[in-house]
């Protein structure tokens, strides 16, 4: 009875520690290598074919992870995290596609909300966008999926306080608003500009709104913060290999000044 009541007890403390963790993800392994570079000394543990690196950043406990490219790799991701170390908040890090007519390779983008602009139905009509489902069934009445408002403002903060690379001479700008996710690269001036014009989007990635929706469900505050590597036009495949590096820094960045507010 004492081993079990002693064994008990640790469980519960084990959860609670894990549960005073930071969950920070990044799609690419150029999106999280400063990150785990910064954390120093950190241990590693593989949890369904993900390895998660646990230490600390800025003096805060983190769980740190590549969750992989598109929404079935990022949802996977984020239900093995969320499962294993129940993380108290959630902060993505990495690149995406500039959708603002003037948005240059650099800009940050801090997603406020996030919308998953490939889920929907098609009719005679056309394709129509559908919120998001309810695991119960049945969709949810708003589009848009909201980020934390305090994590969003701390984004903010952390962003206008970094010392971000510029980025062929250009100096990165501060963005705040709409994220589309679809499984898709875009590479398209055609399409940018309809995601543009139909969601207010200023930029596009493959993973936002698929772990918005994990987060929300599960009610862990996130943001998700992206800095733009390409415009999502017909040339975003070529600066997407020549930027995604010092983009990756500049988003990073922003997230350790985020851990240093906290």
């Amino acid at each position: 009875m004492k081993k079990l009541t002693l064994t008990l007890i640790f469980c519960l403390v084990l959860v609670e520690i894990q549960a005073q963790r930071i969950a920070i993800m990044g799609a690419l392994d150029e999106e999280i290598a400063i990150l785990k570079e910064e954390m120093g000394k950190y241990k590693t543990q593989n949890k369904g074919g993900i390895d998660f690196f646990l230490g600390k950043l800025r003096g805060q406990k983190v769980v740190l992870l590549k969750a992989g490219v598109g929404k079935v790799n990022a949802s996977y991701s984020t239900a093995v995290l969320t499962e294993n170390y129940r993380p108290k908040t959630l902060i993505f890090t990495g690149v995406a596609g500039g959708l603002a007519p003037d948005a240059m390779p650099g800009d940050i983008v801090i997603g406020e909300q996030l919308v998953q602009y490939d889920f929907g139905q098609i009719d005679s009509t056309g394709f129509q966008v559908s919120p998001f489902r309810r695991l119960s069934g049945g969709n949810h009445q708003e589009l848009f999926i909201q980020a934390d408002s305090e994590l969003v403002k701390m984004a903010k903060t952390a962003a206008d306080q970094s010392e971000l690379e510029p980025i062929s001479g250009w100096k990165p700008r501060i963005f705040q608003g709409v994220i589309a996710t679809g499984d898709v690269f875009v590479s398209s001036d055609q399409k940018a500009r309809e995601l543009y014009d139909e969601f207010g989007a200023l930029a596009t990635e493959m993973e936002g709104a698929a772990i918005a929706h994990i987060c929300r469900t599960l009610e862990i505050p996130f943001v998700i913060i992206r800095s733009c590597s390409d415009n999502a036009n017909n040339h975003a495949r070529v600066n997407f290999n020549t930027f995604v590096g010092p983009a990756s820094v500049n988003s990073a960045r922003i997230v350790l000044g985020i851990l240093d507010q906290m």
